[in-house]
């Protein structure tokens, strides 16, 4: 089961860099479009000039090719700061000499000889023993020296950094990029991501480094951004080192009580566990995993079959003074499917929606009647974080906890709100 990373956790990636497109240069510090609903717009076709058709542009595109692609030309060095400051290092293992316990480090290869050191803010325990990081400040050497090139950062620890061929790729569930360094300049090669309106409805975009979005169609665009998440399935996790203690957040694990359902209804203490232990089961481990369904419909009128339609998410949490800091997470839009039993209720199996190019169609099919109410309710991020931090909030009522909000990487804590464990749950349905 594909894990759906969640918008409002998915970090921006920001490289500061000047780059040419359609015969222009521009200066761009650019947050990459993810699952967020405040993406930006594609950037318009030119229309003082025939629109180039997706079969030209898709000549000698989609790959880098340095011996036509001159980067000293269009690209320059960003003026942001890294998070560590390189003020007399002139190695690499300088940089990491001086790291703070928590950071991560990885020397990798860009292209065929290019030496780049990683360094992120934090890592997790991918596979046992294998740590992994979401973001990372880039380091290249110039005139014998280590210089900052620009700061990469994923959309959540469902999508570790990772390399394939040379490049390195950065995604969430919404987008994905890949990037090469040449000449002492981080390039962009290419850029798929798919953005929602408020009705569901999607719309692809995709370029290279030698083409604009307006350079490919709809189709292709679509077909380009489910090719690239499948080369992205075949890369290789970057290993980071861990500095300092065993890798961060995700050895914290049971610090924080367990979540259990705090109301009276045996039907929801079900449905919420089978969404841990089934949906939860396949992330990094946290001290505590909260559940956030999103209900559509409810039809028990077969209690053999009694089919729950929404969109199930999954949220993982380590506690940081008063604050749960979300560590990973996703949904699994679909129909969970339980009967009774002499015991109260069973969780006999889960129809998920399917992703890429399979979503709308498997949508249809799963939800039915309901569709057009998942695509509503299911897709509406504002009903998503009212329910999440209600639900929040009634766990730590009911567990006595001193925490007072939650927060998404990259993004502000929320306020807790007040405890509503009497009448918040049969408002579910």
């Amino acid at each position: 089961m594909k894990k759906k990373l969640i918008g409002s956790m998915a970090a921006l990636l920001s490289v500061a860099t000047a780059l040419s497109g359609c015969g222009a240069t521009v200066t761009v510090n650019e947050a990459t479009p993810a699952a967020s609903e405040e993406v930006q717009e594609a950037p318009a076709a030119d229309t003082g000039a025939e629109k180039e058709t997706d079969k030209d542009a898709a000549q000698g595109t989609g790959t880098y090719d340095p011996a036509s692609f001159d980067v000293a030309d269009v690209y320059v060095a960003p003026e942001q700061k890294a998070s560590v400051d390189i003020t007399g290092c002139d190695t690499f293992t300088q940089i990491v000499d001086k790291l703070e316990d928590g950071k991560g480090y990885a020397n990798v290869t860009f292209g065929e000889d290019e030496d780049v050191l990683l360094v992120s803010s934090g890592t997790y325990e991918w596979e046992p023993g294998k740590f992994a990081a979401i973001d990372a400040d880039i380091f290249v050497y110039k005139d014998g020296a280590p210089e900052y090139l620009a700061t990469v950062s994923a959309g959540g620890t469902a999508y570790p950094l990772s390399m394939s061929k040379g490049n390195l790729y950065v995604g969430g569930n919404h987008f994905m990029s890949t990037y090469v360094v040449d000449n002492g300049a981080i390039v962009e090669t290419e850029e798929a991501y798919v953005k929602y309106d408020t009705d569901g409805n999607d719309t692809y975009y995709y370029k290279t480094c030698n083409s604009q979005f307006e350079d490919y169609d709809e189709e292709t665009a679509k077909n380009r951004f489910d090719e690239f998440f499948t080369a992205f399935d075949g890369a290789e996790m970057i290993e980071f080192q861990p500095v300092g203690g065993d890798g961060g957040a995700s050895s914290a694990e049971g610090t924080l009580p367990a979540y259990e359902y705090p109301g009276p209804e045996i039907f929801y203490s079900v449905l919420y566990k089978y969404m841990i232990d089934e949906l939860g089961k396949d992330y990094p481990k946290a001290q505590v995993c909260i559940p956030c369904p999103v209900i559509v419909k409810e039809d028990d009128s077969d209690k053999s079959d009694i089919r729950v339609y929404g969109n199930f998410w999954i949220f993982n949490y380590d506690l940081k003074d008063t604050v749960l800091e979300n560590t990973s997470g996703g949904s699994y839009p679909g129909c969970i499917h339980l009967k009774t039993t002499d015991a109260g209720y069973e969780v006999t199996s889960m129809d998920v929606v399917m992703d890429g190019t399979d979503f709308d169609e498997s949508a249809k099919k799963i939800f039915g009647d309901n569709y057009d109410a998942f695509t509503k309710d299911g897709s509406d991020e504002k009903l998503r974080e009212k329910t999440r931090a209600q639900i929040i909030a009634n766990y730590v009522a009911a567990n006595n906890l001193n925490i007072t909000a939650y927060q998404d990487y990259g993004w502000d804590p929320v306020t807790l709100p007040e405890e509503n464990i009497d009448s918040f749950y049969s408002d579910l349905n």
